[in-house]
This record gives structure tokens, C-alpha cells and sequence, in this order.
């Protein structure tokens, strides 16, 4: 893949993030208000951490994040240039929302815990086993701060061999989305080789006619 193709198969890959972020957004910051307003939260931690300036602070994070990249793209398609480091900036953050959101709905057992294999997933797919490894270490980092303040002060966790699991879990995702991922550039670079190959046969062929 050309230099500028790889820049514009990036440029398509964080906008469809970005317009899933916007989607997830408008879902999510509404059934958080939903449930400070019923009072329905399953809050983790320290009391009143989980209030309106809790939830204007996550908005906003999302916000701020979507309409960074936005802009990047915008000027990444101008000048047919892309940070690589977007790529990981993104993931982090998506990673950070999601722990954020996990922690008014019910800490490690949040149903929000399964975004964590849809970020994992979609980057890995896209950018192979590097981000895919990345990305389940920076997970683990995220969630381990959940159950931390989830069982603050004492730390007294109970069911830990579930989160081992859970962790566990992610990691042979994370991998082998990963392996998917590579193995796929394999066979693509292969396929590409063969194609040149009979491209330049069949010049030689035509020059020698």
C-alpha cells in the first residue's frame, strides 16, 4: 500500500470512530442523566461523585476528543499527512470514556464493560497486533482504576477470580484480533506480489511481440 493510500485508508478509518463516538454519545450521556435524575445509578467509589458536573465532564471529554480529531483529519486530507500517533491517542481515549462511564453503572459489573471488546476489535482489525497488544494493556490499566475505586478503601474484592477472567478474556481477544489482523496483511501482500509479477510477465511479453 502506497504512502498516501495508507494515509487515506487511516483518514477513513478514524472518521467511521468518530461518527460511532458521536453516535455512542447521544446515547449514552442521555441514559446517564436518565439515571441521576431516577436516582437508578449503581454508583462505585466515593458518595456524589456521580452528579451532573460528573456528567457535563464526561460530555464534554467526548466532545472535546471527536472534535479534536475532526479537525486533524480535516487538515490530515489537505496536506496527505496523518500523525501515526492519532491512531493510539484515540483508542486511549475511547478507553478512558468508557472507564469514566462504568463507573455510575455499576463498576466491574457495568453492562458498559462490553464497549471495552468493540474498541479493542475495531482498532485491532485496522491496525494490526502492535495496537491490538497496545490497547488490551491500556484496558487493563483503565479497568484495574475501576475496581480499585470500586472497592476503596479496603480493597477487599470479592469474586477477583472473575476479573481474571474478564482480564484474561481480553487479552486472548486482543491477541488474536490482532493475529487476524496480520495475518490478513500477509495475504494481501502476497496477493499484491503476484499481481506485479504478472504485470511485469505481461509487459515482457507485449515488448517482446
Amino acid at each position: 500500500m502506497q504512502n498516501f493510500e495508507k494515509i487515506a485508508w487511516e483518514i477513513r478509518n478514524e472518521k467511521n470512530k468518530s461518527s460511532v463516538r458521536w453516535l455512542l454519545f447521544f446515547i449514552i450521556v442521555p441514559y446517564l442523566s436518565y439515571l441521576l435524575i431516577t436516582g437508578r445509578s449503581i454508583e462505585i467509589g466515593r458518595e456524589n461523585i456521580f452528579n451532573w458536573y460528573y456528567i457535563i465532564s464526561v460530555a464534554l471529554f467526548v466532545a472535546i476528543v471527536n472534535i479534536s480529531v475532526t479537525i486533524l483529519l480535516m487538515r490530515g486530507s489537505k496536506k496527505s499527512s496523518l500523525s501515526p500517533a492519532l491512531k493510539y491517542f484515540t483508542m486511549i481515549a475511547d478507553f478512558f470514556a468508557v472507564a469514566l462511564v462504568m463507573i455510575p453503572t455499576g463498576g466491574s459489573d457495568s453492562m458498559f464493560f462490553v464497549i471495552n471488546y468493540v474498541v479493542i476489535v475495531s482498532n485491532g482489525l485496522r491496525y494490526g497486533l502492535r495496537i491490538a497488544i497496545l490497547g488490551t494493556i491500556v484496558m487493563n490499566i483503565f479497568y484495574i482504576g475501576v475496581i480499585c475505586l470500586e472497592h476503596y478503601p479496603d480493597f477487599a474484592i470479592t469474586g477477583v477470580q472473575n476479573e481474571f477472567l474478564k482480564l484474561g478474556g481480553f487479552w486472548l481477544v486482543g491477541i488474536y484480533t490482532g493475529y487476524l489482523s496480520l495475518r490478513f496483511e500477509t495475504l494481501r501482500g502476497e496477493v499484491e506480489h503476484y499481481q506485479n509479477l504478472l504485470a511485469q510477465a505481461l509487459e515482457k511479453n507485449n515488448a517482446t511481440k
